[in-house]
C-alpha cells in the first residue's frame, strides 16, 4: 500500500496529513506550536496517539531524532550514519530491551530511502521537496506496521527541517 505524507503549507506546529492513493485520510501528524525539539504526534483519525517523534535538544555536528511510544517511552534514536558520507544512510539505535535490527538506507540525493529490517527491505520512501513544502511517499506491504514506518518518515522530516533551520 502507498501512503502519502504531505506537510501543510501553513499550520501551527508543523502538521501533516497521511493519505492513501485515493486521497482518503488515514492518520494525521500534529506538532507542538512552541517547542525547541519539534515534537510531533502521529495520531489515528480518532485522535489516539500512536507514536511521538522529537529531536534531541543539544547535539554536536548532526541532529538526532527520537521515536517514542504513545506513553512517551523512548523506543529508539535515529541519526545519520556518517558525517562525511555521500549516501543518506541513517542508523537506528534501539533502547535497551528493544529487539530491533532496522536501518534507513538512502541514495546520494536524499530522494529515495529503503527501510531495512533484519537485512530485508520492508518499505520504500520517496521524498519530494521544493522551497514551499515537502512531501513523502511510503510504500509497504506490511499495513500493520505502516504507522511505525510512517513515524520514521516523520523523523526524517524532522531531521531535514533541523538542518534547514541551521543553514539559514
Amino acid at each position: 500500500m502507498k501512503y502519502i505524507i504531505k506537510n501543510k503549507i501553513f499550520s501551527f506546529g508543523d502538521g501533516s496529513t497521511v493519505r492513501d492513493d485515493d486521497g482518503k485520510d488515514l492518520f494525521y501528524v500534529k506538532g507542538k506550536v512552541f517547542t525547541f525539539t519539534k515534537k510531533k504526534y502521529i495520531r489515528t483519525l480518532d485522535k489516539k496517539v500512536l507514536y511521538i517523534v522529537r529531536n534531541k535538544f543539544f547535539y554536536f555536528f548532526l541532529p538526532k531524532v527520537f521515536l517514542l511510544d504513545a506513553e512517551g517511552n523512548k523506543l529508539l534514536m535515529i541519526k545519520k550514519k556518517s558525517f562525511f558520507s555521500f549516501k543518506q544512510n541513517f542508523e537506528i539505535i534501539p533502547e535497551p530491551g528493544q529487539n530491533l535490527d532496522i536501518a534507513i538506507q538512502g541514495d546520494i540525493l536524499g530522494r529515495h530511502y529503503d527501510i531495512v529490517e533484519n537485512g530485508v527491505p520492508v518499505a520504500h520512501v520517496r521524498r519530494n521537496y521544493n522551497l514551499i513544502k515537502d512531501s513523502f511517499w511510503l510504500e509497504t506491504e506490511d499495513e500493520e506496521r505502516a504507522p511505525f514506518y510512517i513515524s520514521f518518515v516523520i523523523a526524517l522530516d524532522n531531521y531535514f527541517d533541523k538542518l534547514m533551520e541551521e543553514s539559514r
